[in-house]
C-alpha cells in the first residue's frame, strides 16, 4: 500500500469516528433529565416507585459535599426528637447526623427524607438550609438545620463525639 492509500483509509477512519460522535467531544452518559428527579429545600428525590439511587450526597452549608454509596449504608436510627442517623461501613465506619424537623413527614408525591427515602434509596442529596429558609419554613414543613460527620476504624468506637449522646445506645 502506497502513502497515499494509508493517508486516504486515516481520513475516512476520522469521518466516521466523528460521524458516530466519537472522539473527545463524545459523551458517553446520557445528561439526566429533570423529570427524573424532584426536590424540596431540605432534599432531592428519585421521582419513580421502583427508582434506587446509587449515591447520597450531603451538601453542606459552606459548599462541601460528600457522597457515600447506598451499598455502604447499613443501620439507621430516627428519633423525631433528635435527629437522623446514618451508619456507612466502607474502609472506614463514617456516621451522619442530620439534624431537623420533620424529618419523616410527606411532602411532594407522598415522599418523606427518611422512611420512603432513605430506606428506600432514593433521595440523592440532603442539604443544610440556611437560617432564613429555616425561618421561613411553614409548619410541618422538613426543615435540615445541620449536617455532622464522623468517622472511626471498624475495630474501634467513636470517642467525644457529644452529638452521638443520643444514639449511644444503637453504637
Amino acid at each position: 500500500m502506497g502513502e497515499n492509500s494509508l493517508e486516504m483509509l486515516r481520513q475516512r477512519g476520522s469521518e466516521v469516528l466523528a460521524r458516530r460522535g466519537a472522539g473527545p467531544e463524545r459523551r458517553d452518559t446520557l445528561p439526566e433529565s429533570a423529570e427524573d428527579e424532584k426536590s424540596c429545600l431540605a432534599f432531592g428525590y428519585l421521582r419513580g416507585m421502583g427508582d434506587q439511587g446509587r449515591s447520597l450526597e450531603f451538601r453542606f452549608s459552606q459548599g462541601n459535599r460528600k457522597a457515600f454509596p447506598y451499598s455502604w449504608l447499613g443501620p439507621t436510627d430516627y428519633n423525631p426528637s433528635v435527629g437522623l442517623l446514618l451508619k456507612f461501613v466502607g474502609d472506614q465506619v463514617y456516621l451522619v447526623f442530620i439534624e431537623g424537623s420533620n424529618l419523616n413527614v410527606l411532602v411532594n408525591d407522598g415522599m418523606s427524607l427518611y422512611e420512603r427515602g432513605i430506606l428506600r434509596h432514593r433521595i440523592t442529596w440532603v442539604r443544610e438550609m440556611t437560617r432564613r429558609e429555616i425561618e421561613e419554613a411553614g409548619e410541618g414543613e422538613v426543615t435540615v438545620e445541620r449536617i455532622r460527620t464522623t468517622s472511626y476504624r471498624p475495630d474501634e468506637q467513636p470517642k467525644g463525639v457529644e452529638w452521638l449522646k443520643a444514639f449511644q445506645d444503637q453504637l
